[in-house]
């Protein structure tokens, strides 16, 4: 693929990126910075009606307010595979948008019309669709890139989302616009407007028109749009021929699936895994001045690293886009979960040692570095890599359904050690991230060294086949129903292109 068909590739992943992460990035930031607006909505509200508006009552509605998107995005999560996989993903992405911008409309007039109820039904609304949305922003991108940039391509999901949340802090200030939540809500139908413009003229991917609809003229039609004109298009349209030819008599993906076929398990314990990885970055994003200011930093250093920590995780992300594709991707895992263990191990033992100590120590100096550092070695390797492990380790009826189950059972993880973490926190300081997160993924760690599979430079049946090879260590697998393509259907292939295969041997799987 030709420079030029790169660039204009990363331009439309860039869009795409920004078009998914918008409503979550915006809504979530722009009501952070807007904290105070929001808190005095609800009041207001509340004293219209005629009721209490003690700090408890006030408390419980702006907490509803906050945390409804996590468990609105966990059933979204569960609706996704039937949308995506039944309908496409170019229409699920048509769903997605339609539906943000009703939700926004009643965020609109929740605000003017002062229901703080309604802001609640339209966020959850929101963030309904925002797993369907993340879902067919990582399949576009990983059914329509070539191999050779398929990791930078990935990236762009983590660089949209760190975008998207700096925009809309900076929107949500009250110097811009955060002096009316009105008026913030509102000007968010301008982008997502040209969304829907620019998804509907979008093509659905040539994988899906191909494999599912069965459809190779538009599927060709589709390549040439995203990798332009090239006889590899040819070849790649054989390569999902074949990819059909042995699903064809097979049933829809399901979530019974993951759980009754060992290489759909094996596939979801590596990507929980890798999830796990990230856990402690939540907390810490949410919570970190608090943390700081525990730890002896000045409240007003310890605000402006919060504030930063999100442009740091941007900038670490399009860093680690450029780098990507140059490392095997395994290693990077391991490397970087290593080190960000290290870095959060490092920050629990200088705010331990800073607590209680007077205000000239340098060990809260040093307790900051470490955070800074944790949140770039996350947003450089492990916050963007970890959401396209499911996918990469699956064929591709499967995709959808397996990033939906990691994305839901993760939403769940994170609520439970978000809800844990303060609470801990203030019972035994930063050694409670010891016990949540350090050892937690130090297993996990161990887990991926012994049976996570390189998935650089590599296509969807060499990555399945390494991972069975790791998980049975050369048992038989004859009682396995593993109902994955099989090399037989192109040994010419595998035969000259896997180094583990060589001319005329047949893998089974």
């Amino acid at each position: 693929m030709g420079r030029w068909q790169t660039v204009r590739l990363l331009i439309i992943y860039s869009i795409l990126s920004a078009i998914t992460n918008f409503p979550s990035g915006f809504t979530n930031s722009t009501v952070n910075t807007a904290v105070a607006k929001l808190h005095k909505f609800i009041v207001t509200s509340l004293q219209l009606r005629g009721y209490s508006d003690d700090d408890n009552t006030v408390a419980l509605i702006q907490s509803a307010t906050l945390n409804c998107w996590f468990v609105a995005q966990i059933f979204g999560a569960l609706l996704t595979p039937t949308i995506s996989d039944r309908f496409g993903r170019r229409a699920g992405y048509i769903i997605c948008v339609c539906v943000t911008i009703i939700a926004t409309l009643i965020q609109y007039l929740s605000i003017i019309t002062y229901m703080p109820w309604t802001l609640i039904l339209g966020r959850s609304l929101t963030a309904l669709v925002s797993p369907l949305g993340d879902a067919c922003l990582l399949l576009y991108v990983q059914e329509t890139s070539p191999v050779e940039i398929r990791g930078m391509s990935s990236f762009l999901c983590e660089i949209g989302y760190g975008s998207m949340c700096v925009l809309g802090m900076i929107l949500g200030m009250k110097s811009v616009l955060g002096a009316s939540l009105s008026n913030l809500l509102l000007v968010s139908l301008l982008p997502l407007c040209f969304s829907l413009g620019f998804v509907l003229q979008l093509p659905e991917t040539p994988k899906f028109l191909m494999i599912v609809k069965g459809d190779s003229d538009r599927a060709m039609k589709s390549l040439r749009y995203f990798q332009g004109r090239s006889n590899s298009n040819y070849h790649l349209l054989s390569e999902y021929q074949a990819e059909k030819m042995t699903e064809q008599d097979q049933k829809d993906s399901s979530f019974l699936d993951l759980i009754s076929k060992w290489h759909l398990r094996q596939a979801m314990k590596l990507a929980l895994a890798t999830l796990a990885l990230t856990l402690s970055f939540y907390p810490i994003l949410q919570s970190s001045t608090l943390f700081l200011a525990k730890s002896g930093v000045p409240m007003e250093t310890a605000q402006w690293c919060s504030t930063f920590a999100q442009i740091v995780l941007t900038l670490s992300s399009i860093f680690g886009a450029s780098i990507i594709d140059h490392f095997p991707r395994r290693a990077l895992i391991l490397t970087f979960g290593v080190l960000s263990n290290l870095l959060l191990l490092s920050f629990a033992i200088f705010s331990t040692l800073s607590t209680g100590s007077d205000n000239t120590g340098w060990t809260k100096y040093a307790c900051l570095a470490s955070l800074v550092a944790y949140c770039i070695s996350f947003g450089m390797v492990l916050g963007p890599l970890s959401w396209f492990v499911a996918p990469e380790l699956v064929s591709q009826r499967h995709r959808c359904t397996i990033f939906s189950a990691c994305f839901a059972i993760h939403n769940l993880l994170i609520a439970l050690t978000d809800f844990a973490t303060i609470p801990l926190f203030m019972m035994y300081g930063s050694q409670c991230f010891i016990y949540l997160f350090i050892i937690p993924s130090s297993i996990c760690l161990i887990y991926l060294y012994i049976y996570m599979p390189e998935t650089w430079q590599s296509s969807t049946l060499e990555i399945i086949n390494d991972m069975i090879e790791r998980g049975l260590h050369g048992r038989n697998i004859d009682h396995f129903d593993l109902d994955t393509p099989s090399f037989q259907v192109r040994p010419r292939l595998f035969s000259i292109n896997s180094a583990s295969c060589s001319p005329g041997v047949v893998m089974v799987y």
